[in-house]
């Protein structure tokens, strides 16, 4: 297994990952409604069949894993990570979300029981803010935010995905995430 950071572009991405739900349970989540097989496209052609406009997430559910994947489309939307996607997608379970817009500016969330419990931007340089920051802190701080001089060469996007890579046990494989998964396009209604 290969880790986020591994797969993902440090110049903009949005992941969202959450914890035991199975794929037809994230599907009624985001109210989905799904005849016949879903779309599917790779990670390097998905903007240009779907449009840079697009609220698409690609979708990546390995057999037996304990998480669910979600990859916007276009990264710089960040529609995985809003919060009422995020609120609706981890109740009665979890939800951590990594979103990069540009350099510097990085967002984080967690989610639990249909409530963020914990949302960091790395462009305030503070800790995490909410009603359960400690975990997100704790993972944070172990791969050097917060600290009076960040490490020379620091990048937000890539200590951020290690950080919850870590914590929260996430894995991929690069071919599968790279290679043309089933694509959903969620309602800005839910945003």
């Amino acid at each position: 297994m290969d880790r986020l950071s591994e797969v993902l572009s440090s110049e903009y991405f949005c992941v969202t990952a959450v914890r035991g739900l199975p794929q037809q349970d994230l599907l009624d989540r985001l109210e989905i409604v799904v005849q016949g097989a879903l779309q599917e496209y790779r990670l390097d052609n998905a903007i240009e069949h779907l449009g840079f406009d697009s609220w698409g997430v690609r979708i990546y559910a390995p057999a037996d894993a304990e998480w669910i994947y979600l990859f916007d489309v276009n990264g710089q939307t960040g529609v995985a990570h809003m919060e009422p996607v995020l609120r609706r997608l981890s109740r009665g379970t979890e939800a951590i979300s990594v979103w990069s817009l540009l350099d510097s500016t990085t967002h984080v969330k967690q989610a639990r029981d249909g409530e963020v419990i914990a949302t960091c931007s790395t462009w305030l340089f503070e800790p995490a803010a909410g009603s359960d920051p400690d975990r997100l802190n704790t993972a944070l701080r172990h791969v050097g935010f917060f600290l009076e001089d960040e490490p020379e060469g620091f990048d937000d996007a890539r200590a951020a995905l290690e950080a919850v890579e870590t914590e929260f046990g996430l894995r991929v494989e690069a071919g599968a995430v790279k290679g043309p998964l089933p694509t959903i396009f969620v309602s800005s209604q839910l945003s």
